[in-house]
């Protein structure tokens, strides 16, 4: 059997940052089980032209072909599943990933794709693979005159032992490494856990209620694997919540210290962990965690509250104080124009962000990405009429797509998130000199810094997604 893994290009505006995880992961579970090597093909880091996309597809002429990514990257597989059905009819198309999970059906009708996996693919793909013809697989929807979803497959309970690391070496590393998102130097992104306990209502979470963990042991092996064979010096953690369990996160920390090569590291936190917890937070800062991203998403708690967030105003500052006393950035994200959004509520995110000086370089837009509730709450009051053309028009965040507010005109919301990102950077500008901001990121950094050889368009990047200049 050949078969042909394809990771589109997600953002063409921007350089391949983030490694393919979901991808790297099947492609090694196949290879294990199936004692098949697939082909990555990671158009995504090699950026090549449609023609030469064409000639791999034809050249490698497989006999199933996997593609997947998140939402935004529909019309591409809609693309690649035309011209691989048209020249090859006779090759099996399957795609995974939130474009195909969150909108099985839609994607099956709308595409020459002939299968979705619609949850973890660990079990279900090597099922399928095992015999492409039967159809009675858990976690698959597939056509057959009409769109058919069979029942879930059970979600995997232990990481460690289930699942395995993305095949590195089928995986377009070096461009990975040399791209950093929060880092210096060679930095790798890494997925230590699935699952989310937070029901945040703009938050598409595939992976169910209850957070399933990578042991600090398996991560540090990882990471002494990936100074081995890469040289990394940097790991970003995208896990959605990398603290929900403290004593793992404890137990990280002090492995980290022991590696051979000092590696930074950065993930993802929430206010309402960290805010009482400022030992952990020390605890983190001496392994050499470097930055902890925050979703504050509203200055106001009226909308916290609305969206879920579980977690308050008083916290968020208390946060913000303790990342600038263990000098590390502040990077956070806020969200504009959810439902029930008015007036006084974006006043008080002016004013949370005003006093506690932190610009919104990160302000997104309430995008209603398939199924999110607030995606639900948009079709049911009829936002959303045509769902086709409402999803082949996704793209980032930062990107208006549809207006959930009842106070605001669409272009209102657009101009008020101009004026309001403007307001706060130069209060911050204000607040703090860039010659600051490079000197603390050179003393956060150190030697990374020093050999650091950031564009233009690196660190516009580190402004715009994130913070990581947020001191």
């Amino acid at each position: 059997m050949k078969i042909l893994i394809i990771n589109p290009v997600i953002r063409e505006e921007d350089k391949a940052r983030l490694i393919p995880h979901g991808l790297g992961i099947l492609a090694n579970m196949i290879r294990r089980d199936m004692s098949v090597t697939p082909y990555l093909y990671d158009i995504n880091a090699l950026r090549p032209t449609e023609r030469q996309i064409h000639s791999v597809i034809d050249d490698y002429h497989a006999d199933v072909v996997m593609i997947g990514g998140i939402i935004p990257i529909y019309k591409k597989v809609i693309e690649l599943s035309d011209y691989i059905k048209t020249t090859y009819p006779e090759t099996t198309i399957i795609a995974g990933g939130s474009v195909a999970s969150s909108i099985p059906e839609i994607l099956l009708e709308n595409s020459k794709v002939d299968v979705v996996c619609t949850g973890e693919g660990e079990k279900t793909i090597i099922n399928f693979l095992r015999d492409i013809k039967k159809k009675n697989i858990n976690g698959i929807a597939y056509k057959d005159n009409k769109v058919i979803i069979n029942q879930p497959e059970s979600l995997i309970q232990d990481l460690d032992t289930e699942s395995m690391l993305p095949a590195y070496d089928l995986i377009e590393m070096e461009t990975y490494l040399n791209n950093q998102a929060i880092g210096l130097g060679r930095e790798i992104d890494f997925i230590s856990s699935r699952g989310c306990p937070f029901r945040c209502s703009f938050c598409f979470q595939p992976f169910g209620k209850t957070p399933r963990l990578h042991s600090a042991k398996f991560v540090i092996n990882a990471m002494k694997m990936l100074i081995k064979d890469y040289d990394i010096d940097f790991v970003t953690f995208l896990d959605d919540e990398f603290l929900i369990n403290k004593q793992r996160v404890k137990e990280f920390c002090n492995e980290v210290k022991k590696l051979d090569k000092n590696i930074l590291w950065s993930c993802n936190g929430r206010a309402n962990i960290l805010a009482n917890d400022e030992d952990l937070m020390k605890t983190m800062r001496n392994s050499n965690c470097i930055s902890i991203a925050y979703g504050f998403e509203s200055g106001s708690q009226k909308m916290l509250d609305s969206m879920g967030k579980k977690q308050t105003i008083e916290q968020m500052e208390k946060v913000t104080k303790l990342n600038r006393i263990h000098g590390m950035p502040i990077p956070v994200s806020f969200i504009i124009g959810m439902p029930g959004e008015t007036s006084e509520t974006l006043q008080e995110t002016m004013n949370f962000c005003l006093r506690n000086n932190i610009p919104l370089d990160s302000l997104m837009f309430a995008t209603p990405y398939p199924g999110t509730p607030i995606y639900d709450f948009a079709v049911r009051t009829g936002r959303i009429t045509d769902k086709v053309k409402f999803i082949e028009s996704l793209r980032d965040a930062r990107d208006f797509t549809v207006n959930l507010t009842d106070e605001f005109t669409d272009e209102e919301i657009i101009n008020l998130r101009t004026k309001m990102m403007k307001e706060t950077r130069d209060n911050y500008e204000n607040y703090i000199s860039m010659d600051e901001i490079k000197e603390k990121t050179k003393t956060l950094f150190g030697k990374l810094y020093e050999n650091s050889n950031l564009d233009e368009k690196d660190w516009e990047h580190r402004f715009k997604h994130g913070g990581i200049s947020i001191f």
